[in-house]
């Protein structure tokens, strides 16, 4: 590991190099640094140092060592002796008077002057005339741990920063905030009379802890290991380091965390809790054993104290900075490794003795919350009670079950499952817990192998068994498995009919009745009552899934209600998933964004959802294909096939589908077909081998590389089999019309009322291409005003990136225009020919190419601009002429300066500039120049 570094401190450090630069227009000044030990302030001075010897300035350190009789003035001596090594004192007669004196400090200076009052003012007048008579522009004296000097050392110190000011003497000195009542006087004196300046450093921010792991190990290290960082190091340099180094000797960075406390940081408060009575140290291994945050009249309570005693003992803890006051009543560890370090100490016997007390005493006043629960089977865990501890972990794992926390759950369940006996009823009781929480998770396989033998031992209770065979009907319903999952719905029936209903639901979604589950979620939302929002919020989301594919609108406003009501209960786990669903319609949008779905996964990895994050994957995939970020959109679909195949999820040859897709655009065409082979092997829902693959797969690869005829075809196939299975969402319905309108041979005016009058008509990016098809057919007809019309209506302005398709709808509208005459082809053309080729769809811009000849337009000799237009823009799908435009925008030039200087008509212009005014979300013109510049953010 590399060691020290030094991150952050960023603003710090631009106040030291202001410090700096002063020194050579002759001002100096004293700068302490000041803060708890590991906070890195020497670090930041070797830092300065470094830097100050870089502009060639001198420099010189030095300093204080803790003791019992101090040297005087040893920082001073230790500094001007390193720099004798390696320097000459000048010959200056300026200088000359003060060497006798400087010589109490470097005897090789020559003979010592006698002591007197005035050695200290002359000593610090030596050094200014030293920095003024050395041949560098300036002086920088370190002085380190300020805390630990003598008094001369003090008052030498004193002395220079009442008198640096007008010398090229920079004094920086180090110094911790509560270990030298004197030192910590004396600097803020300065600092009152302006005679010095001082840096408070704080802990380090979390991203600083994480860019200081990544220069420790030089290496990027594990999210686990950042978060274990983050909330264990307090955000001091040293800790971290210090405790990257056990964990790497341990061979841990890749393994389970356990916390480990700094051997600096244990020696601290063992030194600190050395100086307190021993009430004040019984009082802080109790308060250590409730947690960061503890309520001192429980502690009062379990160990007998009476306010009094416990409030001297605080005070005690408070003035070592142990424990810290949290209004209006409660105390705080400084932070979680002080909590970890206090009772590090303590034998078994003692350990078990102060829990059973703690226990004891929050047991008789228990609110039976969740928290509660939690700390109580600490409590008796530590004490050996494990039958009350058991207890309490399952009442824990209800708690998080209830509120969708799984991972929290999970955690609760596993704690149980070691310190029960085997065979034991809380062992059973422990087994069903389990087989809900990965039931609810999604992970089938352990659901299924906790729930098997469950069944056998649960024979002589109906109610419980009919319990955990729902259960067990929700963990097959997740893997796919309906026939299995029906008949354990069967065994099941009675016990509990609203979540029967939602169930059932499930069931007839998955065989794609959507019918049948949007009244089974109905029935269920109508039957179920207040006390188990969980169970609306399954029956908004199946309802809302059930809906979708005949009415977007409708879906959403299902899926809403869900969220709003989970968010309401602060169900995490219901949230995640109608998030994920209202993520899932972005992909309908014209613009489909991934920000819904980002938070949804953050959400469902948290609460250990992985099978729902194993689904956002697939959606975020989509997402990104959109906009051709291949590379992003091939990692999200092989993490969803690495989850989907650990799970045995029914979604698994989708996943592999999505990812034949992605291989197809990006031209790899025998990857495709392994693919879609593999996917094939699987088992698969007739609807996804019959529509989805001709009509999501091949249609979608074939229309992006420009081949209309072979996706038209494809297409029509999709529609076929789609017309049986209308539940399946089929988002390239407006395609198929605009393609049967655009290349068909009969005119396309029965898929476009097909399209119409079918489901998803309200789908916004199949109603967009409708309208394509409708102003096709309407230039057509001869009717050129309407035709532009419907178009312009259909071209509203969306800001942001344009996903590729809509390149290929509007190439297809401008081949049309130009044939029958209507609109303003040519500039459609080049705005779709620029697009594709800053997409890199080489074969598809070939083929717009061929149709600008083919309609009399001459083509662009050098379409490949794009490469000149920055990242930043590039990302909102600015075009290489745009670009050009833009830049004359922001010069100040109007609508026809730009068109003669870049020889275009000023309509051109005019729709250059509505489109950068669309792709940047500008409000108008003048607000386009910011975007010349990529963000600093």
């Amino acid at each position: 590991m590399r060691s020290p570094v030094l991150v952050s401190r960023t603003l710090e450090r631009a106040r030291l190099r202001g410090a700096l630069e002063a020194l050579g227009e002759g001002r100096g000044g004293l700068w302490v640094l000041r803060g708890d030990p590991g906070i890195g302030k020497s670090r930041l001075a070797t830092a300065v140092a470094a830097e100050a010897a870089d502009r060639g300035l001198e420099v010189l350190s030095g300093r204080a060592v803790p003791s019992g009789t101090p040297t005087p003035l040893r920082p001073l001596s230790e500094a001007l002796l390193g720099w004798l090594r390696t320097h000459e004192v000048p010959d200056d007669r300026l200088l000359a008077p003060y060497l006798p004196t400087l010589a109490r400090l470097a005897p090789q200076l020559g003979p010592v002057a006698p002591d007197g009052v005035s050695s200290v003012m002359l000593l610090g007048e030596g050094l200014l005339r030293l920095a003024r008579t050395v041949a560098a522009p300036g002086m920088v004296l370190v002085i380190e741990d300020l805390h630990w000097a003598d008094p001369e050392t003090l008052a030498l110190v004193e002395y220079l920063g009442d008198n640096t000011g007008e010398v090229p003497l920079l004094v920086l000195a180090t110094s911790r905030l509560h270990e030298s009542p004197v030192a910590n006087e004396l600097v803020s004196a300065l600092e009152r009379r302006r005679s010095a300046e001082t840096v408070d450093l704080l802990p380090m921010a979390d991203d600083d802890i994480a860019a200081m792991a990544r220069a420790c190990l030089d290496a990027e290290p594990s999210g686990e290991v950042v978060a274990w960082l983050q909330k264990y190091s307090a955000g001091y340099p040293l800790f971290v380091e210090e405790m990257l180094a056990d964990l790497s000797d341990a061979g841990l960075l890749e393994g389970p965390l356990p916390v480990l406390v700094p051997r600096p940081f244990a020696r601290s408060v063992e030194g600190r809790l050395a100086e307190v009575g021993p009430a004040a140290r019984e009082v802080a291994t109790a308060a250590a054993m409730l947690g960061p945050e503890f309520d001192w009249r429980l502690v009062a309570e379990a160990l007998g104290l009476s306010d009094t005693d416990v409030a001297g003992a605080l005070r005690e803890l408070r003035d070592q900075r142990l424990v810290v006051a949290v209004p209006p009543d409660r105390f705080v560890f400084r932070h979680a490794l002080t909590r970890e370090a206090v009772p590090a100490g303590l034998l078994a016997p003692e350990r078990a003795r102060l829990a059973g007390v703690l226990a004891a005493a929050l047991a008789g006043r228990s609110t039976d919350s969740a928290d509660d629960h939690h700390q109580l089977a600490e409590l008796f865990e530590a004490a050996g009670d494990d039958a009350r501890a058991v207890e309490l972990w399952l009442a824990t794992a209800r708690d998080a079950i209830d509120r969708g926390a799984l991972v929290s759950a999970r955690e609760a369940i596993g704690r149980a499952l070691e310190r029960c006996t085997p065979g034991s009823e809380l062992e059973s009781r422990a087994r069903e817990a389990e087989v809900e929480v990965h039931a609810l998770a999604g992970d089938v396989p352990r659901a299924l192998e906790a729930g098997e033998r469950l069944t056998e031992e649960l024979a002589d209770d109906p109610g419980r068994l009919a319990a955990v065979r729902l259960r067990l009907a929700r963990a097959l319903l997740a893997g796919g498995r309906w026939d299995e999952a029906e008949a354990m719905l069967d065994a099941a029936a009675g016990h509990d009919p609203v979540q029967a209903h939602v169930l059932a639901a499930r069931l007839a979604l998955g065989r794609e009745d959507d019918l049948a589950a949007a009244e089974r979620a109905s029935a269920a939302l109508a039957a179920v009552g207040e006390d188990r929002p969980e169970i609306a919020c399954e029956a908004w989301e199946v309802l809302g899934r059930a809906t979708r594919a005949r009415d977007h609108v409708a879906g959403e406003e299902a899926f809403e209600a869900g969220y709003r009501l989970a968010e309401a209960e602060d169900l995490p786990l219901w949230r995640c998933r109608l998030l994920a669903a209202l993520g899932g319609l972005d992909l309908a949008a014209r613009r489909p964004t991934e920000d819904r779905l980002m938070a949804a996964r953050r959400v469902a990895l948290d609460v250990g959802a992985i099978a729902v994050a194993a689904r956002i994957e697939i959606d975020l995939n989509l997402v990104r294909i959109r906009y051709l970020d291949l590379d992003d959109a091939m990692a999200a679909v092989d993490n969803a096939i690495t989850m989907m195949d650990r799970l045995r999820l029914p979604e698994l040859p989708t996943a592999y589908l999505l990812r034949a897709a992605t291989h197809g655009l990006a031209g790899r065409t025998d990857a495709m077909e392994a693919d879609v082979a593999t996917a094939g092997t699987m088992p698969m829902d007739e609807a996804l081998r019959l529509v989805g693959i001709p009509g999501h797969i091949r249609s979608f690869v074939a229309l992006g590389h420009g081949r209309y005829d072979e996706a038209r075809a494809q297409l029509a196939t999709a529609m076929e089999y789609h017309r049986r299975t209308p539940s399946m969402p089929f988002s390239l319905r407006g395609f198929w019309a605009l393609l049967e309108t655009a290349v068909g041979d009969d005119g396309g005016a029965a898929a476009r009322e097909e399209v119409r009058t079918g489901p998803q008509a309200n789908s916004p990016h199949n109603a967009f291409a409708l309208r394509y098809a409708d102003a096709i057919a309407l230039g057509r007809a001869g009717a050129s005003a309407e035709a532009e019309r419907v178009f312009a209506d259909a071209e509203w302005g969306l800001p942001g990136r344009e996903p590729w398709p809509e390149l290929h709808a509007r190439l297809l509208v401008a081949t049309a225009a130009a044939r029958d005459g209507w609109g303003t082809p040519e500039p459609w053309f080049r705005h779709c020919l620029d697009g594709l080729v800053g997409y890199g769809l080489t074969e598809a811009a070939s083929g717009c190419r061929v149709a600008m000849r083919e309609a009399g337009f001459a083509v662009p000799r050098k379409a490949a601009g794009a490469q000149r237009v920055p990242t930043h823009l590039q990302r909102l799908g600015v075009t290489a002429r745009e670009h050009d435009v833009l830049g004359l925008v922001a010069e100040g030039l109007q609508n026809k300066q730009i068109a003669d200087r870049l020889y275009l008509s000023v309509r051109t212009v005019e729709t250059h500039v509505a489109r950068l005014l669309q792709r940047t979300g500008c409000a108008d013109r003048s607000e386009l120049a910011a975007h010349l510049e990529a963000p600093t953010a």
